[in-house]
């Protein structure tokens, strides 16, 4: 599905309304595609609920470990993402499938390694972040589901490859696609499998994460269909020689390093952070994860117009114009505030009311609704910081949201969480405070650094 280049605006237009176009034409499937994952996963969750609210926390359990292994994706495909950008902006099309060759060539070998390393490590991990007040069938429940999601790994990181090579070139409709399959696959799937319906084995857990590695593969098949269409922009030949290239892994290598610490440092954190939760025990646990499902839907909007002022930042400096950057990246910024608000007002007033969609616990939905009052406040600054860090990858500035995500997740959002559980014990509604505080502070730490304008300046 690619787009149709002669009917889109050229990014040096003088034409407001054509410039707005451009942003929207990049924000929208990006957006549909945020509101889809994150929808996909709320149904997930109240899917897997029917087994009762110990499949909930245990699902939960599986989501950092799950993320450790994506970290590595994530930061190759900002590497990749990063250069293929300014090559669409210098027209490069050469350069771009060279890049993406290397990416897939790198994300094969690193996938292999990560399903080794979880094979081993898997039970140890889990038990780790359950700490000692989590019940041992959750536990065992959440050891079923991980090891059926290590086998996904290779099909998950090539498709976050893929289609993060895809949005660089502004292409976020094919990554749409990609992942509507795989979503629509994973929720008809679950329905099956979960509870045993229309005649299909009752897996519970098991079912569920079988549902999301199939679904994980059908996305992956339908994003190397669009990449291996010679008319696209991006090509990749599967047939034909695919060698290491070092002056372009380096390349990668220069802005997915700083990516990698980031996202390592970032899974540390929430690592930490999640023991922190699971401490006050079961109930304020699954209420968190309720929280934490609802509550991405709350960061769709910041992520897409992030996607927006990514790409069109790095285009923008593939044609040296810094000031192009930075007009799209404040524009963006401005029409994600204005959503931002509305989903505000939903949160604020509406949060108990969804989290009764998960649970039948008043306890639980009276938890998750006061903590999604908490977060309300803060969600149209945490969209806000989407933009400047996706604006500054964009850029190739990789080693400062290295340095921001530090800050804000390893050290700001642990040690105030810490503070208020056990020093000023305030339970659930401390661990979201540490929430907003590491939102707020990466916010402004964000908008300096794009202000002072040292980006415009990296080489890549």
């Amino acid at each position: 599905m690619a787009i149709n280049k002669a009917a889109m605006p050229d990014i040096e237009t003088d034409d407001i309304r054509q410039r707005h176009r451009l942003i929207f034409a990049i924000m929208l499937p990006a957006l549909a595609e945020n509101l889809l994952s994150s929808l996909v996963s709320l149904a997930d969750t109240a899917m897997v609920s029917v087994v009762g609210d110990a499949a909930i926390s245990a699902v939960g359990l599986v989501t950092q470990p799950r993320f450790i292994v994506f970290s590595a994706f994530y930061a190759l495909g900002t590497g990749a993402s990063a250069l293929i950008a300014r090559s669409k902006g210098k027209d490069d099309r050469r350069e771009a499938c060279t890049a993406l060759t290397q990416s897939v060539l790198m994300c094969l070998a690193i996938s292999l390694f990560m399903c080794l390393v979880m094979i081993f490590w898997a039970e140890g991990l889990i038990r780790f972040i359950a700490g000692a007040n989590i019940a041992e069938d959750t536990i065992q429940m959440a050891l079923t589901y991980f090891r059926i999601q290590i086998w996904g790994f290779p099909s998950l990181g090539l498709t976050a490859i893929i289609n993060g090579a895809l949005r660089g070139t502004g292409n976020t409709r094919a990554a749409f696609t990609s992942n509507a399959v795989a979503n629509v696959i994973n929720v008809v799937l679950n329905y099956l499998l979960i509870a045993g319906n229309l005649g299909f084995p009752r897996m519970e857990v098991a079912g569920a994460s079988l549902a999301t590695v199939i679904g994980q593969c059908a996305g992956l098949v339908v994003s190397l269909s669009i990449v291996c269409r010679k008319k696209e922009f991006l090509y990749i030949r599967l047939g034909g020689p695919m060698k290491p290239n070092g002056l372009m892994l380096k390349r990668i290598w220069r802005i997915g390093f700083p990516s990698l610490i980031e996202q390592v440092i970032m899974r540390v954190g929430i690592m930490a952070f999640t023991i922190i939760v699971t401490s006050l025990g079961d109930d304020p646990y699954t209420a968190h994860i309720i929280a934490m499902n609802i509550q991405s839907l709350s960061f769709t909007t910041g992520m897409a117009f992030g996607t927006s002022s990514m790409t069109l930042t790095g285009q923008s400096l593939g044609r040296s114009r810094a000031d192009l950057a930075r007009w799209y990246t404040a524009r963006s910024n401005a029409l994600g505030y204005i959503v931002s608000f509305l989903v505000a007002a939903l949160l604020f007033f509406g949060g108990t009311f969804l989290a009764g969609l998960f649970t039948q616990s008043l306890h639980i939905q009276m938890l998750a609704g006061g903590v999604l009052r908490i977060i309300a406040l803060a969600n149209p600054t945490s969209n806000a910081r989407f933009v400047y860090n996706n604006a500054l990858r964009g850029a190739g500035d990789a080693r400062f949201t290295a340095v921001n995500t530090f800050v804000g997740i390893l050290l700001i959002r642990p040690l105030v969480a810490a503070l208020l559980v056990y020093v000023f014990p305030i339970g659930l509604t401390g661990v979201w405070i540490a929430l907003i505080s590491d939102a707020v502070i990466c916010f402004f730490l964000a908008r300096i650094r794009w202000q002072r304008g040292k980006w415009a300046l990296i080489q890549v």
